[in-house]
């Protein structure tokens, strides 16, 4: 069964013109539409001159917030201890030892001579010996490979692993990530 809807006959204007059997009503733009969009144009305009005018910037923002988040963390900076509380302390020594063995290993093998990260007990320390050198490689990084530690660890737990790092043995021989490293002394017996 097939619906035959009754067809509205457009009779045509004679004012109006026809293109391909559509005609072309000319209705006034409705008053709303042009106070929008006049009042759009006037509110974009007022905004451009406030913004260009104001001296107020995304980029400005931005540096304000840059300069907050630095003096911050330069306070959290000078509130940290700049020696290891935990030097000595055998209890201590002995969480770090854990933290040590479950993070740092992987890089720096059990005995911190090093493997894809540099070994901790030779004389070499690319960014610095003292305790407020080391926590800060731990706590925040190195370029080309070390992680920061800091957010996952916590202040603690690094100067615990540090303690536990210093009861290393030492070595005199350059090991992994000292200038003048040469793999195969590290492959041969007590090197």
């Amino acid at each position: 069964m097939s619906f035959d809807p009754e067809e509205i006959v457009d009779y045509e204007r004679p004012d109006t013109a026809l293109r391909d059997g559509i005609g072309e009503e000319d209705n006034a733009i409705p008053l709303w539409f042009n106070v929008g969009f006049y009042g759009l144009i006037v509110v974009g305009v007022i905004y451009a001159a406030y913004y260009t005018l104001s001296g107020w910037s995304a980029v400005g923002e931005y540096e304000v917030q840059v300069a907050v988040a630095d003096a911050r963390a330069a306070d959290v900076r000078a509130a940290l201890p700049t020696q290891n509380p935990f030097r000595g302390d055998a209890a201590a020594i002995s969480e770090g030892k854990q933290v040590f063995d479950t993070i740092c290993a992987a890089c720096h093998k059990v005995d911190g001579s090093g493997l894809v990260g540099p070994s901790l007990v030779d004389p070499y320390w690319k960014y610095g010996d003292a305790d407020s050198d080391l926590y800060q490689t731990v706590s925040e990084g190195r370029p080309l490979g070390m992680p920061p530690w800091g957010p996952l660890l916590g202040a603690e737990k690094i100067w615990k692993s540090l303690a536990y790092i210093e009861t290393l043995p030492r070595s005199d021989k350059p090991g992994v990530g000292a200038p003048d490293f040469k793999p195969e002394t590290a492959a041969a017996p007590g090197g």
